[in-house]
């Protein structure tokens, strides 16, 4: 079983690093090509929110590590994203 992540469009994966540009005051620049590539669209608008609503820095990039490991489980697990909110039989696996 490849475990590998699956290649994004360079076009997307370039969109959503850029959009991850916007919290580079508190995530690690050098994080951000990984983040790009595991995390949704709605997960970066989800840590965009955060930042602007004013969550602490520490907690949002815990946030952000977090859906991290989530996204790359679930890609592992079952080949896709994972849906909001996760259905129960997604959870219990």
């Amino acid at each position: 079983m490849d475990l590998r992540l699956p290649k994004l469009a360079s076009d997307q994966k370039l969109r959503r690093a850029e959009a991850l540009d916007a919290l580079d005051s508190v995530l690690p620049f050098d994080r951000r090509e990984f983040l790009a590539e595991i995390l949704t669209d709605d997960d970066i608008a989800t840590l965009r929110h955060l930042a602007k609503e004013g969550i602490g820095e520490n907690s949002l990039r815990a946030l952000a590590s977090d859906l991290g490991y989530l996204e790359a489980w679930s890609l592992a697990a079952t080949g896709f994203s994972l849906p909001w909110p996760a259905p129960e039989a997604l959870l219990i696996k």
